[in-house]
């Protein structure tokens, strides 16, 4: 009887509603979030101590670099093939700790919660349903991809994620604003933003959320971000050029990513007809989201949530997977719109499962050098998904037509 009216007392406790803005939180939940922020940072401080080959070979002679070029000072001269907002984050990094790999990992950690809030925040405006909503951030803190990018990698791709994340939730809060400005912030950090656009444009076409006018925050936000570079003494051309040097540093079709290109043959270190076949497949690339486009703007759809996030893991998906010289990386947005894919439908599930075990697999030469699967192999499983994610999209126009 003892133990009951504990146990009662313990469930009026966990059950109390917490005031959070218009989310209504409970006690159990707000206690579950913070012991699994508490958890997450546990798993990831467990491999702070790994040394990547992108860390020994890249960052920490970059850190080096940095370093004996003043910290801040050191944005004048060229240090690396990263955009000026990256640079910029790691000379703080400089200034906080004399660890440059902690110091990395943990400022990918950072944006490791940023981007689970974010994802809270998708679910949620999807679902209405705080558990789901609490799930979706767990998704994101417990997803392999994202672990192993950050702290056992020291890579950095969940930092324009994160703001593709914030992106896609003005989108849903129909705010075109602040949808473009984080696409564009985005964008400053990292070439790969470029992904989300077409589904953007699609949205344009469709008259949902976007105008055309605040597409303009992505230069301006590209070139705010190139400014303290030209300010510690670059030439501004030099620092916004970044991106077509990228672009030509790697002729392979595909280095590691298991897409179209790992089927021809054009995998690193084949090197057949790269420049042939990547101007054809980049060609190839546009009209097939021009057929999408196509579609999709001359049918009548109601624009459901669950159509939209479909719509956008489908669009993002097809891109990676049909453009040359994609990185094993590069698949990390499309890891990430699996999860609310996956939780506002159960049996959607082993979808977002399989586009995260093959992304890890993807991982495994470049950390451990072992091929576990072959490329090809998963390069049709990853057609499979996207296969999968494109019928559902299909039954979703259909089931969503109006008169």
């Amino acid at each position: 009887m003892e133990g009951e009216r504990r146990k009662r007392l313990l469930d009026r406790i966990m059950f109390r509603e917490i005031p959070m803005g218009r989310v209504g939180f409970r006690a159990v939940d707000a206690a579950f979030i913070l012991c699994l922020l508490a958890l997450a940072f546990l798993i990831r401080w467990q491999l702070m101590p790994i040394e990547s080959a992108d860390y020994f070979g890249f960052l920490e002679g970059w850190m080096e670099q940095i370093r004996s070029g003043g910290g801040f000072s050191s944005l004048g001269h060229e240090i690396s093939n990263y955009s000026t907002p990256y640079m910029v984050l790691m000379c703080l990094v400089s200034y906080l700790t004399d660890n440059d790999l902690y110091g990395l990992k943990l400022l990918s950690v950072a944006f490791d919660y940023l981007g689970s809030a974010a994802m809270f925040l998708i679910v949620y405006e999807l679902s209405g349903n705080v558990r789901k909503a609490v799930l979706g951030m767990a998704a994101v803190l417990i997803s392999p991809t994202v672990i192993l990018d950050g702290a056992y990698w020291c890579q950095c791709d969940m930092i324009y994620t994160s703001f593709l994340l914030l992106a896609f939730y003005f989108f849903l809060k129909n705010n075109s604003s602040y949808c473009l400005l984080f696409v564009g912030i985005s964008f400053a950090f990292k070439l790969q933003a470029v992904f989300f656009l077409p589904f953007l444009l699609i949205m344009w076409l469709k008259e949902r959320t976007v105008r055309l006018r605040d597409f303009l925050w992505i230069p301006v936000a590209y070139v705010v971000g190139a400014l303290p570079a030209w300010a510690a003494g670059r030439g501004l051309k030099e620092v916004l050029w970044v991106y077509f040097d990228q672009t030509n540093t790697y002729p392979w079709g595909t280095l590691e990513y298991p897409n179209i290109y790992a089927l021809l043959g054009e995998a690193m270190p084949d090197l057949r007809h790269a420049g042939e076949v990547a101007g054809a497949g980049t060609w190839m690339t546009v009209i097939l989201l021009g057929c999408l486009a196509y579609y999709l703007y001359t049918k009548e759809i109601e624009l459901t949530g669950n159509f939209l996030v479909t719509l956008a893991l489908f669009t993002v998906a097809l891109i990676v997977y049909s453009l040359p010289h994609m990185h094993e990386r590069y698949g990390f947005l499309v890891d990430l719109l699996a999860i609310p894919y996956g939780l506002m439908r159960v049996r959607r599930l082993p979808v977002a499962c399989g586009f995260m075990l093959v992304s890890v697999l993807a991982f495994m030469p470049y950390l451990i050098a072992v091929h576990i699967v072959p490329l090809p192999y998963l390069a049709m499983a990853q057609l499979g998904l996207i296969v999968l994610v494109g019928l559902d999209l299909y039954r979703l126009s259909q089931e969503g037509q109006t008169e």
